[in-house]
């Protein structure tokens, strides 16, 4: 069955997304070597990386066939599913060499748990792990670097929820 193939979109509680908490600021962080961490002086996000990340996921789910409602907070309306994401890791890690111009990467990494939400219980998780490389050590090629990375969750976590709300909707009329 295909997303949009989904006769009942259900409605998805939205769980606040939450940020390891060296990264749950608006100061922006990055790495010169390994097992460092600073953050930059005069560069910042506009929102904590959760509080922008939950906006992202909200607009995106929202646009989905397969999604009748996204809510949010202590809203007392039944969903069919719950979604939980934490990013463990955002950072930008910056090369260089006296052979070659600096140059860096970005790291993102964010666990994501979907959630029958009647009974509470986990139906899948997804751990997105991945880099983008980066061709200049400037904010705006971290920023295009870390939107790359955002772009390509977002695409993760549409494609595993239109995959589990449709095998919800084929269990739910089975047992009809």
């Amino acid at each position: 069955m295909e997303a949009s193939d989904v006769s009942d979109p259900v409605i998805v509680r939205l769980i606040e997304t939450r940020a390891a908490s060296a990264i749950d600021r608006r100061d922006m962080a990055y790495s010169r070597e390994r097992q460092s961490f600073a953050y930059y002086r005069d560069n910042r996000w506009a929102s904590p990386p959760g509080v922008m990340l939950n906006e992202i996921i909200d607009e995106t789910l929202s646009t989905q066939p397969w999604v009748r409602a996204v809510i949010r907070g202590g809203a007392r309306v039944p969903s069919g599913l719950s979604l939980y994401c934490e990013i463990q890791r955002l950072e930008h890690q910056l090369e260089t060499s006296a052979a070659m111009a600096p140059s860096g990467q970005v790291q993102m990494k964010v666990a994501c748990s979907w959630y029958r939400a009647a009974e509470r219980q986990l139906v899948e998780a997804m751990i997105f792990d991945e880099t983008v490389e980066l061709s200049a050590n400037n904010a705006e090629s971290y920023a295009k670097g870390a939107q790359s990375l955002v772009d390509q969750l977002m695409t993760r976590l549409a494609a595993q929820g239109a995959s589990i709300a449709a095998t919800s909707t084929t269990l739910a009329s089975d047992t009809d």
